[in-house]
């Protein structure tokens, strides 16, 4: 998929948006922006629509910076706001299964464009499950996949990382 210039100003700003508003409010350890640039170029090289693009640049900054859902939907859009929301975690859960399956249930509900970022953003962050030593925190990473597996795979079974998404999970479950 090409993108119209309109677009491109968009990712742009989105990508502008993030390394700005990270930089003054951010509060994770992860490297986010890196993190989050690299879930929208997987999506990116799926030719994915724009407004997915954008969503998954700015996926992380509701749970990981003090950026509210309005004002994404200022400096964007209501439906880009949306996304953000659906894949983000309420932070009023403090149980982390309750809060990881809340977050799920609302992904599905928004739909593929949801799903794909999440998708993507699980399996970018896949990559770390390895280094994880503590056996119980390691187990709730693998049953977050798997629960993440077994609510989106009717939509995304056929979405290629779903399946990269999935061939991990099994990797890790035997290791």
């Amino acid at each position: 998929m090409s993108y119209t210039k309109s677009e491109i100003a968009l990712i742009e700003k989105a990508i502008s948006f993030l390394v700005k508003q990270y930089s003054i409010t951010g509060f994770n350890k992860k490297p986010v922006i890196f993190h989050s640039l690299k879930v929208a170029y997987s999506l990116i090289e799926l030719n994915l629509d724009a407004e997915i693009i954008i969503a998954a640049i700015l996926h992380d900054l509701l749970e990981d910076s003090k950026v509210t859902s309005k004002q994404i939907q200022k400096n964007f859009n209501k439906d880009i706001a949306r996304l953000v929301e659906a894949v983000s975690f309420n932070p009023y859960i403090k149980d982390k299964e309750e809060q990881y399956i809340e977050m799920f249930i609302r992904t599905k509900k928004a739909g593929f464009p949801a799903l794909a970022v999440k998708c993507a953003d699980l399996l970018d962050n896949s990559n770390y499950y390895q280094f994880e030593r503590n056996k119980k925190s390691k187990k709730l990473l693998l049953d977050k996949l798997s629960y993440f597996l077994k609510i989106s795979k009717e939509e995304l079974k056929d979405f290629l990382l779903y399946k990269e998404l999935n061939s991990v999970y099994k990797k890790q479950k035997h290791n």
